[in-house]
């Protein structure tokens, strides 16, 4: 099975719910969780990965490469690239290779042969090790300014995969880039949390439009939903009407920013707090789904 956990919207609990969640799976299933927010993965602090047993380079796209021993320095490459890269330097052209696609147009309209070649780039990460929990935590981890986040999550799911396991978590990025469409993809259920205001609705309608064109079956958790109790009615009937079911409500709570102070899932640090009880109620109503 495969869970995702996704907002359209950052800062609306995701990662702590997430983290949270796989600590209580994990008594009663065998997990495997994976941290697909490859721009800023963080969910290794919240399930305490201390020592990674492999990291693991993932090549993506080509860059372009300018033999500075063989430009003339024309600047036909430069007034052709379309992503303004390449840029001069004494007398030749270099590329900046954090904005290059290596789309090939410099080298098609150089009018020298052998100057500008081409050489893989290291995108990013996929690295992997055991929580203090027992089960492993795989994180896709891209590098500044570089592209292919998709491709990268795609290629940690696969070692996520690898594991022996019977239920895989994801916490997806927020929003709806490709990092969270290749999070999405082959997910039994994904778990869309919202907060109770009209930003956090617009976006979830964004993702909502995603899960529904992959013909996914998702499910609602509305988190703080007391700070604004009318608006959070609305979002469970708005929900209903759309046949995607709320399965829980979780309170505002102050243990929660604690919790995230000491690097710890809530319902670990504090069991018996008013979120630690609603994510129980939670994960058995996700257990029937399941």
């Amino acid at each position: 099975m495969q869970l995702t956990v996704a907002s359209g919207k950052g800062g609306v609990g995701k990662s702590s719910i997430t983290a949270s969640l796989a600590y209580l799976l994990s008594k009663s299933r065998k997990i495997v969780a994976l941290d697909a927010d490859a721009d800023t993965p963080n969910l290794e602090i919240l399930l305490n990965v201390e020592n990674w047993k492999e990291k693991r380079p993932f090549e993506g796209e080509r860059v372009a490469v300018i033999d500075p021993k063989k430009c003339t320095g024309c600047g036909i490459c430069a007034l052709h690239c379309p992503y303004e890269c390449i840029y001069p330097e004494s007398g030749y052209y270099r590329v900046n290779e954090i904005l290059c696609e290596g789309c090939n147009v410099c080298s098609i309209v150089c009018p020298h042969e052998d100057v500008i070649s081409f050489k893989p780039t290291v995108p990013g990460y996929v690295k992997w090790g055991i929580t203090s929990y027992g089960f492993p935590l795989v994180t896709a981890e891209l590098l500044p300014g570089r592209p292919n986040s998709g491709k990268l999550v795609f290629e940690a799911k696969k070692r996520a995969k690898q594991f022996e396991r019977d239920l895989l978590l994801i916490d997806a990025a927020a929003g709806i880039g490709c990092s969270v469409i290749a999070s999405l993809n082959g997910s039994d259920y994904v778990l869309v949390v919202v907060e109770p205001t009209e930003v956090s609705l617009f976006d979830a309608e964004r993702l909502l439009k995603i899960v529904n064109h992959f013909g996914l079956k998702a499910v609602a958790v509305i988190n703080k939903f007391d700070v604004n109790r009318d608006f959070s009615e609305r979002l469970e009937s708005h929900f209903e009407e759309k046949g995607i079911k709320v399965v829980g409500k979780i309170p505002y709570d102050r243990s929660v920013v604690e919790a995230l102070i000491r690097g710890k899932p809530v319902v670990e640090e504090y069991p018996g707090s008013p979120f630690s009880k609603a994510l129980e109620r939670v994960v058995q109503s996700l257990e029937e789904l399941l």
